[in-house]
């Protein structure tokens, strides 16, 4: 293709992104998901206007979303079932929120983010991202649905990859409600866990009295910025850093590294940025972090080398998952 119809493609996507949305909101997979259906079906079922809905489904026939069969009737593709609100590869949630007005006014501030390097998000809504997500129930049910699907898959993930064993007693920093947490005990009934995030955060920790190992888990309501934990031999901090700039994180790791026993580990377990010029889940879902989250980003393994050095540790090896994430091994310098 010509350079300038693929950069039209790339240009266009914003379209394909808002007809999904729409898709998801509407509900149209999980109405196609017992067989096909005519338009009038759909249309009555949605309550959308009948022409209107044609054009949006006959778009999506491109990216292979949907099919109009020769009947007229529309199918579903198993690319397309992925917007399904059951099924365990579904991406509904996310449809729902990242094509939500409110987030479509925050993607159209990277201009102002790129010029001022702060995050468009509370430029944009005049609040904190989780402070104004958790007061829209909508808004809140996708991104908290969506990050716990993520986080099921993340975690088994983790627990298949590294051997948490060796370890007695296992911090969990920044753990919200305890489902990484909960995992790693599933796995390992001799090990012992506590729990530390903010007091509101572990005010319902759900996950561990599902998983039955609430009895194995201590749960403290605390800043992690200002203390964690002592005396145990193992510091989970998932997905964390990747919030907080590097001042704050050097902060965290350093409390970590002084309060783990000797011969402890202090155990990062996120997306790393690749070098090199390649696609990468991460370079774009470090953008989403310059938006949303001030002073969040996704670093490189050099930039973790750095943090670790500065709170006195050393980066003793790095574990992949079948996630997108790699768990970075510290040990007190």
């Amino acid at each position: 293709a010509q350079p300038s119809a693929e950069m039209l493609k790339m240009l266009n996507a914003f379209l394909t992104v808002q007809a999904l949305h729409v898709a998801a909101f509407l509900g149209i997979a999980d109405m196609l998901a017992a067989g096909p259906k005519s338009l009038d079906d759909l249309a009555s079922e949605t309550k959308a206007d009948r022409s209107s809905l044609h054009r949006l489904l006959r778009m999506l026939t491109g990216p292979g979303v949907f099919l109009e069969q020769a009947d007229g009737r529309f199918a579903i593709t198993p690319l397309g079932a992925t917007l399904r609100s059951d099924g365990s590869d579904s991406v509904r949630e996310w449809a729902l929120f990242v094509g939500a007005p409110e987030m479509w006014e925050v993607w159209s501030g990277l201009r102002d983010s790129v010029m001022s390097g702060n995050a468009s998000f509370t430029a944009v809504h005049g609040a904190p991202m989780w402070e104004y997500i958790a007061a829209r129930p909508n808004l809140g049910e996708a991104f908290d649905g969506w990050m716990t699907r993520q986080s099921k898959q993340h975690n088994s993930a983790l627990v298949a990859a590294y051997d948490f064993s060796p370890f007695r007693l296992v911090v969990d920093v920044g753990g919200g409600q305890g489902s990484t947490l909960a995992a790693v005990l599933s796995a390992h009934p001799s090990v012992r866990g506590v729990l530390i995030d903010l007091p509101q955060v572990v005010a319902h920790t759900t996950p561990l009295d599902d998983a039955g190992v609430a009895d194995r888990c201590e749960v403290v309501g605390g800043d992690m910025l200002r203390a964690v934990p002592d005396g145990a031999d193992a510091y989970l901090i998932k997905r964390v850093l990747m919030d907080w700039g590097d001042a704050d994180s050097t902060t965290i790791l350093r409390r970590c590294a002084s309060a783990m026993k000797d011969g402890g580990r202090v155990l990062v377990v996120e997306m790393l940025m690749p070098a090199g010029n390649d696609p990468s889940p991460a370079k774009s879902f470090d953008i989403l972090m310059l938006l949303n989250q001030p002073g969040g980003r996704i670093r490189t393994e050099r930039e973790f080398r750095e943090l670790f050095t500065g709170a006195g540790l050393r980066l003793s090896r790095i574990v992949s998952t079948s996630s997108p994430n790699s768990v970075l091994e510290g040990v007190r310098l």
